[in-house]
């Protein structure tokens, strides 16, 4: 031995430390919230100052914008307000003849227009489709996921195959362009990802499990890219904006399935306006109707029980389809 043992630490003492140690992370955990209070509450003023006296339209004159599913409906509505901003436009849609037909729509409002078919279901398809544009156009600045599927079913009533095509479209959709993009927007350190979702990602719908599964998946994908950002080192240079809309009245199906909705459709315009201002304020998060959100998150609060009385005597959603 080249020194005396160490003498064990008597219970008495090891549970002194024990306690001892306890009270340190109680007290560092009390003074990270007060830190939080401190800071956070500084900034819930500034958002409840910025509800009533948004933040100006950032200008994207001359940006680059890519639109998946641009062609018609809510695509096509944006890309004709995000021109109206003096933006390049590219369409990519599996209807490639009715994106060329948008897309010489928008050259009449002094813009660059280019129409793309390309299926985002498929990273090669993606890999392709994003090597040919920034080759022979470039970079984008702003990208725009908007393509997907709606599918008015319960759950054992939806095929394998139409699960599968409705979750490769609207979610790893939305992942193989983000992916594809990301490293050139963090080499340029600037961008813009934008995801539009619905209201169905924050609200579960029941007549339409899958679809609704779908939309919590991108609701979850882009908080989670927020945050990588953000620990990344991104967050002043690269943008996200999620865009979750209550039903729009795009096509007829949607239409006739929603037999008696308690609170009317939108319209494409009324949509595409609160989300091109949305994403031009560089807001996170855009709900539609904007009063919406602050319902649902109220409603949220509240027990089961109390939010299923809200869902049948409120929004009256057993009411929607007469399949019940």
């Amino acid at each position: 031995m080249t020194g005396p043992e160490a003498k064990p630490r008597s219970p008495v003492l090891t549970k002194v430390w024990s306690v001892f140690d306890l009270i340190v992370e109680v007290a560092l955990f009390v003074i990270d919230v007060v830190r939080v209070f401190l800071i956070g509450v500084p900034i819930l003023f500034q958002r409840t100052f910025r509800m009533v006296f948004p933040n100006e339209l950032k200008n994207v004159t001359g940006q680059l914008v890519l639109i998946t599913g641009g062609a018609g409906g809510l695509g096509r509505e944006m890309a004709i307000k995000l021109a109206n901003q003096g933006c390049n436009i590219i369409i990519v849609d599996v209807n490639l003849k009715l994106a060329e037909q948008t897309c010489e729509e928008l050259r009449g409002k002094n813009v660059s227009t280019y129409a793309f078919r390309a299926d985002v279901s498929s990273y090669d398809e993606v890999r392709a489709l994003m090597d040919t544009v920034y080759r022979e156009i470039g970079p984008i600045d702003i990208l725009i996921n908007n393509a997907g599927l709606i599918h008015f079913t319960f759950l054992q009533d939806s095929t394998v195959e139409d699960i599968h095509r409705l979750i490769d479209v609207n979610v790893k959709g939305y992942i193989w362009t983000t992916k594809v993009v990301l490293d050139r927007m963090m080499e340029r350190k600037r961008g813009h990802i934008v995801a539009i979702s619905s209201l169905s990602g924050v609200h579960a719908f029941p007549w339409a499990v899958v679809y609704s599964t779908s939309k919590f998946a991108v609701n979850g994908f882009m908080a989670a890219m927020t945050e990588q950002l953000r620990l990344q080192g991104f967050a002043d240079q690269i943008q996200t904006t999620c865009v979750c809309p209550y039903y729009i009245a795009t096509r007829k199906d949607i239409v006739e399935f929603l037999q008696k909705p308690r609170f009317k459709l939108l319209s494409t315009k009324y949509t595409a306006k609160i989300a091109v201002e949305g994403i031009l304020r560089n807001e996170s998060f855009v709900c539609v109707p904007p009063l919406f959100d602050l319902g649902l998150r109220i409603m949220q609060l509240f027990p089961l029980k109390v939010q299923q009385l809200v869902r049948d005597l409120i929004m009256r959603e057993y009411e929607l389809h007469a399949a019940l």
